[in-house]
């Protein structure tokens, strides 16, 4: 191919056509490399290596047996961290269970579930009810408003039986209509 030059810019040019030649793709470009398995590598070999072979491992080999008991001896390790966990969670969830033989007063339940606006199981001496937002605001401004003779009989029938507090619930919605 033969370069001439055409108002200041240099062409080249197919000489035996004539016509201006279209570049491809640079001329050092082979393929996808690696993927393609071709390529040039930085010293101008080709980029192609030999697989390398695996040495296999002899079970009877001293190297093999000390590695083998040190894998041993992590696995007994991880055994002994799992039992470790399993007894920390066995242990927590006995203490969790004493935890419901704590009465907690049923009043600062009640003034919970006002403050957060969402209704929450209360716990009895006979099981659990869930209060909504209503019955415990309602309870709560009439247990405010009575006398202290009233209002120790309220809180002794609300930290009751769920009878207790059903009874209760009903006596103060007839006292508010």
């Amino acid at each position: 191919m033969s370069k001439w030059k055409e108002i200041q810019t240099y062409m080249e040019v197919n000489p035996y056509t004539g016509r201006p030649v279209e570049e491809d793709a640079p001329t050092n470009a082979a393929g996808r490399g690696a993927v393609a398995g071709i390529g040039v590598g930085p010293d101008g070999e080709p980029g192609i290596h030999p697989k390398k072979k695996k040495a296999l491992i002899d079970a009877r080999s001293k190297s093999y047996k000390s590695h083998r008991a040190k894998l041993e001896a992590k696995r007994a390790k991880r055994a002994e961290q799992k039992n470790n966990f399993i007894n920390k969670v066995k242990e927590s969830t006995i203490e969790f269970n004493r935890e419901s033989l704590i009465t907690e007063d049923n009043v600062d339940v009640l003034r919970s579930i006002v403050k957060t606006k969402s209704a929450k199981p209360i716990k009895f001496s006979d099981g659990t009810m869930k209060v909504d937002m209503t019955t415990a605001s309602t309870m709560l401004q009439v247990l405010d408003k009575v006398n202290p003779d009233n209002k120790a009989k309220l809180t002794k029938m609300i930290n009751g039986k769920k009878g207790q507090f059903s009874a209760a619930a009903n006596a103060v919605f007839k006292m508010v209509k």
